[in-house]
């Protein structure tokens, strides 16, 4: 079941059990507190199995110190702030079901996610769901994809 803005205190233990490095601890915090993000979380039998958090300004990139090369950035946009699924139920469709939630519910808007591409299996979820990148970058020694749903 997908439920919305709750569950805050799973979300840091998934993160924290789970998190390769592409998260930092200040961006979570940052996910779990602002109130302007929206988490959307995968439970079962109450229990958080994996999240995403969505951010819908345009100032992302910014925030997150990244280079924006988007061109004609639309109005209506969401961004894809961290997405983890807990370890002991990777390959169960946790994320996939969660990306297709928000692709449901924000029809008509731009959905942005920037992917570290040694992170191989996002980038194939991504990839999979129908994201498209649309540019590359490198940063601190990283690089790293903007990725890009339409749904329209």
């Amino acid at each position: 079941m997908i439920i919305e803005n709750e569950c805050l205190d799973q979300i840091e233990k998934i993160w924290q059990g789970n998190n390769k490095g592409y998260i930092g601890y200040e961006c979570n915090q940052r996910s779990i507190k602002d109130d302007k993000m929206l988490k959307i979380v995968y439970e079962e039998e109450n229990l958080a199995l994996g999240y995403c958090v969505l951010y819908f300004e345009k100032d992302f990139c910014e925030l997150e110190k990244y280079p924006n090369k988007i061109k004609n950035m639309p109005d209506k946009i969401a961004y894809v702030w961290e997405i983890v699924t807990d370890k002991n139920h990777i390959g169960k469709g946790i994320a996939t079901s969660i990306l297709n939630y928000i692709k449901d519910k924000f029809k008509g808007y731009s959905i942005y996610s920037c992917i570290n591409l040694s992170n191989i299996p996002s980038l194939k979820l991504h990839s999979k769901i129908g994201f498209n990148t649309i540019y590359k970058f490198n940063q601190d020694n990283d690089e790293y994809a903007m990725m890009e749903f339409k749904n329209i």
